[in-house]
């Protein structure tokens, strides 16, 4: 008879030490013996959780929650589950009923906290989580999360403490030290940024977020942001977005550069069918929206795209990055429209050959840049995104087949209290084949 107590406390160590496979066999054995373990059924379903296995991990806590319905602990789980799921409507009933049976669990008010500040109930998200911390003032993860918030309501006195806080709490979380990072280098301490993000470096080696933004602020430059860097920045900040990026930061790219192919190429207006790259929320849809009779969106973001598809402005929605997308249709497009996409990429010319692939003739692409005169290319910027050089866009854009119809300086947006500097461009298919660089 095997010892099943010792299997489950082999099993609990190994999950410890995210040993998460090895731990999944553990449980799975005690479970054989134990199906109804209320504790080997709620360990499974976290493991399955962190294993990405997220059919079975819903499985197990929901008959958790059947064997013990008055057990916020059981709630809570299934609440982490199906946020790990983007269910927020159930994960947020999970977490309401677990709070209901113990009304000041601090990982409840932690938990729900964030998931009520990121779907924008940002005041009630914000206060509970300011309730688990007067509950529990020693909590790292929600200290980590307050701190978040305090940063993206402009408080970085508060965010830094709370960060600072967290990470001394706990070392090892890679969350907490990015965080930190982000917050060093919005108060330009760009050193203490880097020594925090080397440490986290030597944690988690191919961290992509860390690495991005490690070479940005040490003066490297890459071909390209990467894709999970991206996606989890639009993910985190596309129910704020519309309201920050228009509001705060003076935002209006989408507007100008509508009116620009309105002066520039009026009689190209309606394009039959035009592709908006990088779409995000649909601020650039709107503005185009009647200047096109077919228009699809394409953004590696999943909530970006489902604040877009809420607006009902395109005619179809993808979930990609763009250069693989273009190399995989066969439609052309007349229009391509790219605000604020170079801004994630280094070298354009990937992006502007798969864009003359599927371009037909005479297509027009309008888009922006941050411009700089530093180098001859591109450049990588203390802000993760990468500044180009106006000539050589047009390059990339001549030797992908494209000329400049018009161009017009423009402020970008405004950070640290100054505009950043952009440019507009209009550019239009002249020849089929792009040439040899």
């Amino acid at each position: 008879m095997p010892d099943l107590q010792q299997i489950f406390s082999e099993a609990v160590d190994l999950h410890q030490q995210k040993r998460l496979e090895e731990a999944e066999k553990r449980y799975l054995q005690v479970l054989q013996s134990v199906p109804e373990n209320l504790n080997v059924l709620a360990n499974l379903g976290i493991v399955c959780r962190d294993l990405g296995k997220l059919d079975e991990a819903e499985a197990y806590c929901r008959r958790t929650v059947f064997a013990a319905p008055d057990d916020p602990e059981q709630h809570l789980n299934l609440g982490a589950v199906l946020e790990a799921r983007k269910d927020w409507q159930g994960a947020g009933a999970a977490y309401e009923k677990a709070l209901s049976l113990t009304p000041h669990h601090p990982k409840i008010l932690n938990n729900y906290g964030k998931l009520l500040y990121q779907q924008g109930d940002t005041a009630k998200g914000l206060a509970m989580i300011e309730l688990a911390i007067r509950i529990e003032p020693d909590y790292p993860l929600a200290l980590n999360n307050l701190g978040v918030i305090y940063s993206e309501r402009g408080d970085l006195s508060r965010a830094g403490q709370c960060l600072e806080k967290s990470v001394h709490l706990d070392p090892g979380n890679v969350d907490a030290l990015f965080n930190l990072a982000g917050i060093c280098n919005a108060l330009n301490n760009f050193d203490k940024a880097k020594t925090i993000l080397s440490r986290l470096i030597t944690i988690d080696p191919h961290h992509p977020a860390a690495n991005h933004m490690l070479a940005a602020l040490s003066g490297s430059t890459t071909p390209a942001a990467p894709r999970e860097y991206v996606e989890e920045t639009f993910d985190k900040y596309a129910v704020r977005f519309d309201e920050h990026i228009q509001g705060t930061l003076g935002y209006t790219v989408p507007s100008a550069l509508a009116g620009l192919v309105m002066r520039a190429v009026p009689q190209a207006v309606p394009f039959a069918a035009a592709l908006d790259l990088g779409c995000g929320t649909g601020l650039s849809g709107a503005a185009f929206r009647a200047m096109t009779d077919i228009l699809v969106g394409i953004d590696v973001s999943a909530q970006m795209l489902d604040k877009a598809a809420a607006k009902k402005l395109y005619d179809h929605l993808e979930h990609e990055e763009i250069v693989p997308f273009l190399h995989r249709r066969e439609e052309r497009y007349n229009f391509f429209l790219a605000a604020d996409v170079f801004i994630y990429l280094g070298d354009l010319q990937p992006l502007f050959h798969a864009i003359a692939e599927n371009s037909k003739d005479s297509g027009i692409i309008a888009c922006s840049i941050e411009t700089t005169d530093q180098t001859e290319k591109y450049e990588l910027l203390p802000s993760g995104r990468y500044a180009h050089n106006p000539k050589y866009l047009e390059q990339c854009a001549i030797t992908a087949g494209f000329a400049v119809i018009d161009h017009t300086p423009h402020n970008i947006r405004r950070e640290k209290g100054s505009w950043i500097p952009g440019e507009l461009y209009l550019l239009k298919k002249i020849q089929d084949k792009p040439q040899t660089p």
